[in-house]
């Protein structure tokens, strides 16, 4: 199967399928127009370099006042922001997250730095459970607002008012919330996002917010269009972040998907809130079917009878064009947690351009499956 019309798109978590008109046209504008950003004095270079800075102030207007570090992915931006910090003692994340934040803190630890792992009985990590894993060795909170599993979402801005208090740097993963949830990030001081998700940008667009003042040491090295006459790689935000030829088409689609999400917000919010709830409440009725999920927050997790979530994805595919996510979402941890690690579980994750009645083939789809065993 390809991704034709025919296609049931419940794989948002992984990739937002619509994608706004000026985003379009936006990028296909710079394609035609195109110029490296940056490397030249000329209009056309002029221009690419408007267009993204025209995307960090973008980026600024969807999260607070900060410095925006441009990237490839939100994995890329986790990654600058873990490992080009100078941490020491312990970090402090979740069993929730995604492998962009467990696994570069896995080569933290090869420097002595101690990581430490906390859950919830519900999966909501208050200001009370936080606090009381804090330690004076505590040198990094690093939290994913939205699961990419289950849906939940995480009280950032109680828990960033916390960590302000104690003067903890606090790291946010947004991949998944940008574009859904309202929070002001007043405590936060780097949050990562993804471009091409709930933002509706192009693939290969992400960033790193950065609260100013925070000091980070670049991870790649190369040209900058600054400072060319050093042979150190400069640690300027964002210049020394950036080094190499700039995605200006995709920025640009970002800036224009930004914009499109914050003027279409609410009315997005509301279709994926209602489609989530019809989902919950038709698998709930369905005996055989094991729900992980229960906020309608647009990603839902279940399993269906007894068969791995590899093969329901298969013959979703196969047999009725629907498009979903199995296995254990590269976050092994709440897999663990919900003992799913080895059969996984099948993930629906509905966007802005999903109709009621997709639900309604999943639901059909999920009842014909029990039905045959």
């Amino acid at each position: 199967m390809f991704f034709d019309k025919e296609c049931i798109y419940l794989d948002e978590s992984a990739t937002s399928r619509f994608k706004p008109n000026c985003v379009i046209k936006r990028v296909e504008k710079e394609l035609k127009n195109s110029a490296n950003a940056g490397r030249g004095g000329h209009k056309a270079a002029i221009r690419a370099l408007e267009s993204i800075e025209e995307c960090r102030d973008s980026v600024i207007r969807a999260t607070f006042d900060c410095d925006v570090i441009l990237t490839k992915s939100c994995t890329e931006a986790l990654n600058i922001a873990i490992l080009g910090g100078d941490y020491r003692g312990e970090v402090l994340t979740t069993v929730y997250e995604h492998n962009s934040v467990l696994r570069p803190l896995e080569r933290l630890k090869r420097k002595g730095i101690r990581v430490k792992y906390i859950s919830a009985p519900d999966g909501i990590v208050t200001p009370e459970i936080l606090k009381t894993n804090l330690s004076s060795d505590t040198s990094l909170v690093c939290i994913q607002e939205m699961s990419n599993v289950t849906g939940k979402i995480q009280p950032i801005d109680a828990l960033g008012n916390l960590l302000s208090n104690y003067g903890i740097p606090f790291l946010v993963d947004g991949a998944q919330s940008l574009g859904r949830t309202d929070c002001d990030y007043s405590g936060v001081s780097m949050l990562a996002g993804a471009g091409h998700k709930g933002l509706h940008g192009p693939q290969g667009t992400g960033f790193l917010c950065v609260r100013k003042g925070i000091r980070l040491t670049p991870l790649l090295c190369g040209g900058t269009g600054t400072f060319s006459a050093g042979l150190n790689q400069p640690a300027d935000i964002p210049e020394g972040f950036e080094a190499g030829t700039q995605n200006a088409p995709g920025y640009a689609g970002l800036s224009e998907g930004i914009k499109w999400t914050l003027k279409n917000k609410r009315r997005i919010n509301k279709k994926i809130t209602l489609l989530s709830e019809k989902a919950l409440s038709a698998l709930k009725a369905i005996d055989g079917v094991t729900l992980y999920s229960d906020e309608p927050n647009g990603v839902i997790s279940f399993n269906v009878g007894d068969l791995s979530s590899s093969e329901v994805a298969d013959i979703f595919d196969k047999d009725y064009s629907i498009a979903v996510r199995s296995g254990i979402h590269c976050a092994p941890l709440i897999h663990k947690s919900m003992g799913t690690l080895k059969r996984g579980a099948v993930r629906a994750s509905f966007g802005y351009g999903n109709k009621s009645s997709d639900i309604d083939v999943l639901v059909a789809a999920i009842k014909d499956i029990l039905n045959r065993k």
